[in-house]
């Protein structure tokens, strides 16, 4: 073996990807994987999740490790095979770009040198598929090049044949660029509850390979749903000029007709008309037209207005077919509406003294020096006693019949919780649903009821009731304890992915939960000497946000 080839495969080894390494949910990745060796050229490198088998160039440069980056993305987070995705409105064509781009999106956001993704034949390509009228094809090649540096050559391709096509491919790029951090963004927000949540953990659930047991779509694969239906859209709407010069050209001689002299009148002309059409029918355009296209609303300004018109358009007809197509089988468990609230206010005869968050410290101000010891100890002297204000606080206790509370117990959560607005809650999926009160208020203001009402026993509002709870909070730093087991659910419902909703809710608004009475009662009691607010879920639900928010 020469030099030279001893140099060579000692690259290769150093380089080669461990795709054996990569864990899913699944499927069981196990078991070697066989590595092969492949050109950095568009249509060479690829990976077969189910056949174990990835090919891929392996020496040192920028493009090379760009390349590998981007098929181990695909290992994991990629479906087995994309046939059970494909759908009489989803071709295969659409689904693979949307996939590309989250794909590219997942390694650009891991730190990978994606802008070095360039194959060199992007040029090539772009203006072959102007030249063949090849629009579709045009939107799902920038699709699968977002993110890359393939993105600006295949537009430079594109933009030698038909200009008109690369300034519309070009806003394409940015709308599927803007439509993939939105759904980072939502994800960040719903399910983690916090804006500055790092993009790593986000990345978790928009590449999670999470299955449901009757589902056969990986989670993370909605996501590449979702952009397929915009891109479909895009591909469908009317096809845009290649070049509005072009359109001049054919109807009236071109460039040279627009540099006429002002007044005189064009070849081939006739008579002129009021509404300025050329013998086709079509609109006149002229350069005096288009130096003053904003004033006069000639055809430049018209175009501009069309495209803006196409991309709402686009952007209607995606969130149709989202809503009316697709949500069937992305939407899990929305089988019902909770119950709506229906509010009585208990009569309240027995007042209560103190507050929750109101303490004693000391001060270097006041009458009654309480704090003598201070005045050898203490720099400030602060041998006087203040009290600081109360936080207040809300306090929902969920009274149905799997919380087997009895009155007693409910009775010293209320006495725990001094000055809290403190509230219970119970309904009944199929009596008196719309009429019979299911929420009542138990203690505000000092006062706390002495008589309990009669209650249903059932569920079906509890998320609407720990919101209506939230709403009462003056500020951030109120607390809002919901002492519950977690067996919330919808009367028709999915449970699962009800008390999922309401975990999710929980966090976002910093809500804290007690299992039992007991729990709630120490945690109030802390409370009222002063101990610092520390919202908390109960373990069963984080441990259900872990597995089916996130996926991991």
């Amino acid at each position: 073996m020469s030099e030279v080839e001893k140099i060579i495969e000692e690259t290769h080894r150093r380089n080669r990807p461990m795709p054996e390494l990569f864990t899913r949910n699944d499927i069981r990745n196990s078991g070697g994987w066989k590595v092969g060796v492949a050109r950095a050229v568009r249509g060479e490198p690829y990976i077969t999740v189910s056949g174990r088998v990835m090919k891929v160039p392996l020496d040192d440069s920028q493009l090379a490790k760009a390349i590998r980056a981007h098929e181990q993305v695909h290992v994991k987070v990629s479906p087995q095979g994309i046939g059970e995705y494909i759908t009489d409105i989803l071709p295969e064509d659409t689904l693979r770009s949307a996939e590309e781009a989250r794909v590219n999106l997942i390694a650009t956001m891991l730190g990978y040198p994606m802008k070095a993704m360039i194959a060199g034949s992007e040029k090539h390509e772009g203006k072959l598929m102007a030249q063949a009228d090849m629009w579709r094809e045009c939107v799902l090649a920038v699709a699968s090049s977002v993110h890359t540096g393939a993105i600006n050559p295949l537009l430079s391709g594109v933009r030698s044949v038909a200009p008109e096509w690369a300034s519309s491919l070009k806003d394409i790029s940015k709308e599927i660029i803007k439509f993939q951090k939105d759904q980072v963004r939502n994800i960040k927000r719903r399910e983690y509850g916090v804006r500055n949540t790092s993009d790593s953990i986000a990345l978790k659930t928009y590449g999670s390979t999470y299955q449901e047991d009757d589902d056969t779509i990986i989670h993370g694969m909605k996501y590449t749903i979702e952009l397929s239906l915009l891109l479909e859209s895009i591909a469908q709407m009317p096809v845009p000029p290649k070049d509005i010069e072009e359109e001049q050209e054919s109807g009236k001689g071109g460039e040279a007709e627009g540099k006429e002299d002002e007044g005189q009148e064009s070849e081939g002309e006739g008579q002129e008309t009021d509404d300025d059409t050329d013998a086709t029918g079509e609109e006149a355009v002229t350069e005096d037209s288009r130096k003053n296209a904003i004033e006069t609303g000639t055809p430049s300004e018209l175009a501009e207005k069309r495209k803006e018109m196409d991309r709402a358009r686009i952007q209607k007809q995606a969130k149709e077919l989202l809503k009316n197509e697709i949500s069937p089988f992305m939407k899990r468990g929305q089988h019902d509406t909770w119950i709506p609230l229906v509010l009585k206010r208990q009569p309240m005869s027995v007042t209560l003294q103190g507050a929750i968050g109101r303490k004693r410290v000391a001060s270097n101000i006041g009458r009654n020096p309480r704090r003598l010891q201070r005045m050898i100890t203490d720099p400030e002297r602060r041998i006087f006693d203040k009290y600081v204000k109360s936080r207040g606080g809300i306090v929902l206790i969920d009274l149905s019949g799997s919380m087997d509370l009895s009155k007693d117990q409910v009775k010293e959560i209320m006495y725990s919780a001094k000055g809290c607005t403190v509230l219970g809650y119970s309904a009944s999926s199929y009596r008196h649903r719309d009429s019979a009160p299911n929420l009542w208020v138990l203690a505000d203001k000092g006062k706390i009821c002495d008589e309990l009402p009669d209650v249903p026993g059932g569920n079906g509002n509890d998320l609407p009731a720990v919101k209506y709870a939230v709403s009462l909070r003056e500020r951030m730093q109120t607390p809002v304890i919901w002492v519950t087991d977690g067996m919330v659910y919808k009367p028709q419902g999915n449970i699962k992915y009800d008390e999922l909703e309401c975990a999710i809710y929980s966090r976002q608004n910093f809500v804290h939960m007690e299992y039992d009475p007991d729990g709630a009662i120490d945690y109030l009691k802390g409370l009222s000497k002063g101990n610092t607010h520390r919202p908390q879920l109960i373990d069963r639900w984080k441990d259900l946000i872990n597995t089916e928010a996130v996926g991991y």
